[in-house]
């Protein structure tokens, strides 16, 4: 049972898909890592005829800033100036190009898809486009990040995990060694 709707998870929705499938947002970084969870996606969409949603979020300026003002760690050197606008218009592009390119593959396997690209932090940016689209299953790659890494980069996957209304497919970039 939905709490939110009071319906059952497996109702069908308008295209007679159970609602928990009819929409899957992946979440993407540009990276090889993060499309290890687009075969079982690919899978789960072909089964239930969902649409999937890519999803790749551009960090805020403010963001790109800090990154790249913490680059001279010399005091003596001064920090060179940085032209914010054409960096993010290129960030901007490139994350479109990219979508696009995962888009027409996934296309080309039969699956529904559209993308989305929103400006801001990834965990929030994540969340907030899978309430607003009612998204009914996140599907992401987990980068397998630990201690000071973790502590310092935090983890965009237990953000959304913590915080998501909707179930959250996690798939590990790496596996376990045995």
């Amino acid at each position: 049972m939905d709490v939110g709707t009071g319906k059952r998870a497996d109702t069908p929705g308008a295209h007679g898909v159970p609602e928990a499938y009819e929409r899957i947002l992946v979440a993407l970084d540009g990276s090889e890592a993060a499309e290890k969870v687009l075969p079982y996606v690919q899978v789960l969409a072909g089964r239930f005829g969902s649409t999937v949603i890519l999803l790749r979020a551009v960090p805020p300026p403010d963001a790109s800033l800090a990154s790249t003002a913490a680059a001279p760690l010399v005091p003596s050197i001064p920090a060179p100036a940085y032209d914010l606008t054409a960096i993010m218009e290129a960030e901007v592009e490139q994350a479109a190009q990219y979508l696009r390119a995962v888009a027409e593959r996934l296309e080309a396997a039969g699956v529904r898809v559209q993308v989305e690209q929103p400006e801001g932090r990834p965990a929030e940016a994540i969340i907030e486009r899978a309430r607003a689209l009612h998204i009914g299953l996140i599907a992401m790659t987990t980068h397998g990040r630990s201690g000071l890494a973790r502590a310092v980069l935090g983890s965009v996957a237990d953000e959304v995990v913590r915080r998501s209304t909707c179930p959250v497919l996690l798939m590990r970039s790496v596996q376990q060694e045995q």
